[in-house]
């Protein structure tokens, strides 16, 4: 029997950056004020001229707020890219994905 728990939210979100900042473009992280747009993600920045963001949550049952959900669908609406990810591979998936589309438009595919 598996007891051993997920990494504490802060720890993925500070891995995510390191990994997300190796990769280039700009990122950072939100910490929540009373003076800011509630309901914003966690972790905010451009890649390859995408606006991107991640809600992270300490595992799979993680679920975001109404408030977050509704955030979210707000920015994919507008074009940009807003995930909820549990681990730094998954934020690292989207950025492959991301990768993957621009070569795949620079290569005419």
């Amino acid at each position: 029997m598996n007891t051993k728990k997920p990494p504490l939210e802060k720890k993925t979100v500070n891995d995510t950056l390191k990994m997300l900042r190796s990769r280039g473009g700009f990122w950072f992280k939100v910490h929540g004020s009373p003076y800011q747009l509630a309901g914003l993600p966690d972790i905010i920045g451009t890649y390859h001229g995408r606006f991107v963001s991640f809600e992270v949550k300490r595992d799979a049952a993680g679920k975001a707020t109404e408030l977050q959900a509704y955030t979210m669908k707000r920015i994919r609406t507008e074009g940009g890219v807003s995930v909820l990810i549990h681990s730094v591979e998954m934020a690292e998936a989207i950025l492959n994905r991301i990768d993957e589309r621009m070569e795949a438009r620079r290569s005419g595919s």
